[in-house]
């Protein structure tokens, strides 16, 4: 009998080895309810102003624990208050948000999803997803919510395991 994504996922999370399988148990489960080209995490660090990558599909792009600023704008505020996904499905939608773009296009990637991960009214971090250009229609997006809780899981995992 095949296991479902959720049922694949727990499994996952509950015979991790590394913090790598971690977030790799997120990714899959990503790719089966979403789809996802290139996948990341970035653990917050507001105090410090800055995000902590603690998984990366693609760690020559986007190495684990590379950092970046955070940019506390109104969509920033809007995830953390408000548990605002972000979405982007098309390059021209993603040009004011995304500095690294040139790199994203590079590899093959034209749509986003951001997903806010928030406990107790702190922002842990996001999970983001990046896909070909008009992956991510509204229905990709809202079954991208059900990442939420999982994803939860996860960070409260890595950020055990990594200074962030």
């Amino acid at each position: 009998m095949t296991q479902s994504p959720h049922d694949a996922f727990a499994e996952a999370l509950a015979t991790y080895r590394t913090e790598r399988d971690v977030g790799l148990a997120l990714h899959r489960l990503a790719e089966a309810l979403v789809g996802v080209k290139l996948f990341t995490m970035t653990a917050d660090n507001p105090d410090g102003g800055y995000v902590r990558r603690v998984y990366s599909s693609d760690e020559a792009a986007y190495p684990v624990l590379g950092t970046k600023p955070i940019v506390f704008d109104d969509t920033y505020e809007k995830m953390r208050t408000e548990r605002f996904i972000y979405s982007a499905n098309s390059v021209k939608d993603m040009e004011k948000d995304f500095p690294d773009l040139t790199l994203i296009r590079s590899l093959g990637c034209g749509s986003a999803i951001n997903i806010p991960v928030v406990a107790g009214g702190e922002m842990l971090g996001s999970v983001n997803l990046l896909e070909v250009e008009g992956a991510y229609p509204p229905e990709k997006v809202e079954a991208a919510r059900a990442l939420v809780i999982p994803a939860a899981a996860c960070f409260l995992i890595l950020r055990s395991r990594f200074t962030i």
